[in-house]
């Protein structure tokens, strides 16, 4: 802890509490400045198509209360769509739109005034005989006029008449968005803003459809204008068909036999039933009865869950009515029933019974059909995410002409909707500026070939070339690579120990060149034993290497056979928490080959994780050298899938040179599903981040920049309120004359605008934007300072730029001085020899996001992930769904200023 006068400089992260210091009051999201004025002017084609007329008159809108509160949308739809209730919409009828939730809108004033107020009845008049007592079925539905839509607003900030306001601005964009969705989405099938088709599909394993579909959006943009943005988009649906196969599909066997005998043998909680869980929810239907083929609507019913016992051993009571009146009652099985009442004969009388939401009621899994486009809400695993890739990627030529085809899809022309509204798109694709900002020069360590050179393409290699620093492990000075030891996760036999030597020998060759300096040359090799815990392994290892020469081991190496989360996640918490000592996996069949350039890239992770760096800017294209001492901040927050229950995770990165070429990195649970970094937690990660900051450089930062990945427009407000106000609390509680200023840029990857250069000096080889293509005028928004950036070189498919918007700005930073350092940066990623795609701060949060999910609860033998019948599992479940998720456990002290996350 540093002291000034005896004062302490850093308090506890238990101090949080917003108190004590100037809060944000009046803010605003800052103006565009003036634009950027460094690099080439090149023309792009953007897939943006501009709205040349759209209406400005009186549109009225309307709160409606269907049925009551948490009714499912398919009930709504239902009350909606009823013949007795459109009738009271009189002219407005062919024009209403309504959001399937609360709002609806009409160019046409509704004929019964303020308010509307009736119930309707489903089941009159249905034609259904009823069995037993009759239920309710009646619903309440009100209607109120709630004004218009304040389109003459929207057209006056368009036209700079007046500033932005934001209820009214995001009423008017809400009522176009759902005006241009009404149509397609009869269409098509709709989510959001995308509408699909199965035509063309791709099936992926797991009983996984891959679509395609369009998107479109419409959006305020600079120039006064409002623009189409129209894309291709992709989703993952349920394939559709039999019941039963897909369960065959999901559960990865070669066939329904081979699922029964699997159920058979390892009974209603083992591995095949846990996997069908993920079938919860899956609405299919019947085709066994008559009513089921006689052209009525098909009923829907819901997976509910299945019986433990299989069609063949369960029985209940069967009711049937004789002559006299009287019933009869007698005990038979599921397999019996169907067989004398359908005339059925189960073939596969073993599989679960398949339980629907209805209490008591189940059926078959062979007679159950798959009903037709279900959103999979599940993560895709490698394999699907790999040919997922296959069926999206397109080259920009090819992606160009499938959105014109989406075009022609959408007919705007053709719509009755938006002639009836009076919204007319010229169909023509949007071209507009753009700039390549200069390549930065790079500056690789003293010795190197072009030591200093600007990469051709975003792209360089590492021959000949010595890293910038390599910490503790440079030459001289008594450093080096002195203590270290090997583990295989592996047969001797399958990786022999020969061959692992052979491996480090090029490795050590490798740091070398690189100019590191490695003293121990023949560190210990150990082959983990499979009876023993992963934790249990890694210590006896970390042991023997300490004890070789009597100091802590500076890193410890572990060759694996295969890509999976087990053991890598349970070495990577072992290491982090427990031992204080950075590792390094690697796959077998690389050490193997022992290839060169494998070896150079395991040799950049080595040095991040031990305190150096593979290369930095020229000082002349850093833009902040030279000004006071600036910290960068990035920040993420990830989610798991939405069918999975586990927490979100929050992490932030924050610069610890200078030069901002090394970060420390710290992460946290963050809540169930919540974007915004809680307070408490982004207290405790500024104060951690400060000190290490502090710790190297000797400095407090007099500016810090903060980059935000992954937050909606919605939520820019949030931001500043809630993280800014606990990064300012932080520094105020540090010491309460620390106070640096602040610069807040959302970065963003969530959207669909795409580059189609039209001018050579803008187009690589393969139609992508080089790297540098920067566009802030046409597709930005009206006023505020945002800009599109593509900082890398596309290896496949389309780049995608990211949309970096400033929300807090009290540096003053100009736009040429802040575009600069954000695409120059991309160039210092530590691990890579290419510029990326994004400010390096925010891609460090985002990959220590994903890997601190290893840092999850403790347990005797480090196992950090569990069966979801373990007991263990079973206890987090519950904390989960109480709210509870249990903090992940902090890193040990050594790690805290290492790029542990790399």
């Amino acid at each position: 802890m540093a002291t000034r006068g005896g004062k302490a400089m850093y308090k506890s992260e238990s101090d949080y509490v917003v108190g004590d210091f100037p809060h944000i009051t009046d803010w605003t999201i800052p103006k565009r400045p003036g634009f950027g004025t460094k690099g080439a002017v090149a023309k792009v084609a953007v897939n943006a198509y501009p709205v040349t007329k759209f209406p400005t008159s009186a549109i009225y809108q309307y709160d409606c209360n269907i049925g009551v509160d948490g009714s499912k949308r398919a009930l709504i739809n239902k009350l909606w769509n009823h013949p007795k209730l459109r009738e009271k919409f009189g002219k407005a009828n062919s024009t209403v739109i309504f959001d399937g939730s609360k709002l609806a809108w009409s160019v046409v004033e509704m004929p019964f005034g303020d308010q509307l107020t009736m119930m309707i009845d489903l089941d009159e008049d249905d034609g259904r005989t009823r069995r037993g007592p009759a239920r309710d079925n009646k619903h309440r539905i009100v209607i109120r006029k709630s004004g218009t839509v304040p389109m003459q607003i929207l057209d006056a900030y368009l036209c700079g008449k007046t500033d932005y306001d934001k209820s009214s601005i995001l009423a008017g964009i809400n009522f176009l968005d759902h005006l241009i969705r009404e149509t397609p989405a009869k269409r098509f099938v709709a989510i959001k803003r995308s509408f699909f088709q199965r035509q063309g599909h791709r099936l992926l394993e797991g009983g996984v459809e891959a679509w395609k579909g369009i998107f479109q959006s419409i959006r305020a943009a600079h120039g006064g204008r409002l623009i189409m943005n129209v894309d291709v988009a992709t989703s993952c649906f349920w394939a559709e068909g039999s019941l039963m196969q897909l369960a065959v599909s999901l559960t990865r066997l070669q066939s329904v036999e081979q699922m029964v005998s699997q159920i058979t043998k390892d009974g209603p909680k083992g591995k095949i039933m846990r996997e069908l869980r993920r079938l919860k929810k899956v609405q299919f239907f019947c085709m066994h009865r008559a009513r089921d083929t006689d052209g009525s609507p098909k009923r829907i019913y819901t997976v509910e869950g299945y019986e433990e016992k299989s069609a063949r051993d369960t029985q209940f009571e069967l009711r049937r009515r004789q002559e006299n009146g009287e019933y009869s009652v007698k005990l038979v099985s599921v397999a019996q029933y169907y067989k004398d009442t359908y005339n059925l004969h189960l073939k596969y009388p073993g599989l679960p019974l398949v339980r629907t939401r209805k209490k008591g009621e189940f059926y078959p899994m062979e007679l159950c059909f798959v009903a037709p486009a279900q959103r999979y809400p599940f993560k895709l695993n490698d394999r699907q995410t790999a040919d997922m890739i296959k069926f999206t990627v397109q080259r920009p030529k090819e992606r160009e002409n499938m959105i014109k085809t989406n075009v022609l899809q959408l007919a705007w022309d053709k719509d009755p909707l938006l002639r009836d509204y009076g919204l007319e798109v010229n169909t023509n694709m949007f071209r507009t500026e753009a700039r390549v900002l200069p390549t930065p020069q790079i500056a690789y360590g003293p010795g190197s070939q072009d030591q200093k050179f600007a990469p051709k393409d975003g792209r360089w290699d590492l021959r000949g070339k010595k890293f910038a620093s390599w910490g503790p492990i440079a030459p001289g000075n008594n450093g080096g690579l002195k203590c270290w030891g090997v583990m295989v996760f592996g047969s001797p036999r399958s990786i022999p120990e020969t061959g692992v030597k052979a491996f480090f020998r090029e490795m050590i060759k490798a740091i070398g060149q690189h100019g590191g300096h490695v003293v121990m040359k023949d560190p210990p090799i150990m082959y983990a034993d499979a009876t023993k815990a992963v934790g249990t392994n890694l210590f006896e290892l970390y042991k023997k290497a300490g004890n070789k020469i009597n100091m802590k081991p500076q890193i410890l190496f572990v060759i694996l056979t295969q890509k999976s989360a087990q053991p890598y996640n349970d070495i990577k918490a072992y290491c982090d928490i427990q031992l204080g000592t950075p590792s390094q996996c690697m796959q077998s069949k690389h050490v193997e080959q022992a290839k060169a350039q494998y070896c150079s890239n395991i040799c950049m992770k080595i040095n991040a994780k031990m305190g150096g760096y593979s290369c930095d800017l020229v000082s002349t294209f850093h833009p902040l050298a030279k000004g006071p001492p600036t910290m960068i901040l990035g920040a993420d927050v990830s989610h798991a899938s939405p069918m999975n229950p586990t927490g979100s995770y929050a992490s932030m990165v924050g610069s610890i040179n200078e030069q901002a070429t090394r970060f420390a990195a710290i992460a946290n649970t963050n809540g169930t599903r919540s974007e915004m970094i809680s307070g408490q937690n982004v207290f405790k990660f500024l104060m951690t981040l400060l000190r290490a900051f502090h710790a190297n450089t000797k400095k407090k930062p007099h500016r810090i920049l903060y980059f935000r990945d992954g937050v909606s427009e919605g939520d820019y407000e949030k931001v500043v309120r809630i993280e800014l106000e606990a990064i300012k609390e932080a520094c105020h509680k540090m010491d309460s004359t620390f106070k640096p200023k602040f610069t807040v840029v959302v970065c963003s990857k969530r959207h669909h605008f795409r580059f189609f250069p039209v001018d050579r000096i803008a187009m690589d080889r393969n139609n992508n934007p080089v790297p540098g293509t920067i566009v802030e005028k046409d597709i930005t928004s009206v006023d505020q300072w945002d800009f599109y950036l593509n900082s890398h070189n596309a290896i496949q498919g389309t780049s995608r730029p990211v949309h970096y918007q400033v929300i807090f700005d009290e540096n003053r930073i100009p736009p040429d001085a802040l575009q600069a350092f954000i695409y120059n940066t991309c160039y210092t990623y530590i691990r890579a020899t290419c510029s990326v795609s994004l400010v390096p701060a925010t891609y460090y949060a985002h990959v220590a996001s994903a890997r601190a999910r290893c840092h999850e609860i403790d347990t005797e033998d480090h196992v950090s992930s569990y069966s979801p019948d373990d007991p263990r599992e079973l206890v987090r479940r519950e904390a989960l769904a109480q709210g509870k998720i249990p903090a992940l456990r902090p890193l040990h002290k050594d790690m805290q200023q290492k790029m542990w996350f790399v």
